[in-house]
């Protein structure tokens, strides 16, 4: 019997490589399905891996990645960039959105951030979007 769809270990992992992530880079993890995706990321032995709690405000220091652990919607995924945690110069965003957003929203909501749109892996019920944190100034808040 064939599966309907791909395994997601292999294609997270995957991810994580080609986003220049290793054992030792700082991941942070976010959204309802953090403590799951936490323990995944520590079984496969990244070191150095933390859970934030949703709508709280992240801690000041920056991260390597940031993963968001649900499906995203555009004012949620720009609420998360306000409030962090701060992804560094060069880091990745990781997050899955519903196709109506992982098309030019979520590149503009990226964009004016601080964040270009790197990589859309697009799914039947949602995207996978890899956003790198640019060198150019953020937004100023309001």
């Amino acid at each position: 019997m064939s599966q309907a769809f791909p395994r997601p270990t292999i294609g997270l992992s995957q991810l994580l490589t080609e986003a220049g992530l290793d054992a030792a880079s700082a991941i942070r993890v976010t959204g309802p399905g953090a403590l799951p995706a936490l323990i995944w990321l520590c079984r496969r032995g990244y070191e150095n891996v933390g859970c934030l709690q949703a709508g709280a405000r992240a801690p000041a220091e920056e991260t390597d990645a940031l993963l968001a652990a649900h499906t995203a919607s555009g004012d949620w995924l720009g609420a998360l960039l306000d409030n962090g945690p701060h992804v560094r110069r060069g880091g990745v965003v990781i997050v899955q959105t519903a196709p109506s957003v992982g098309g030019g929203a979520a590149a503009r909501i990226f964009y004016g951030h601080g964040f270009d749109l790197v990589r859309r892996l697009p799914g039947a019920h949602r995207d996978v979007l890899v956003a790198r944190r640019s060198g150019r100034q953020l937004r100023e808040a309001a």
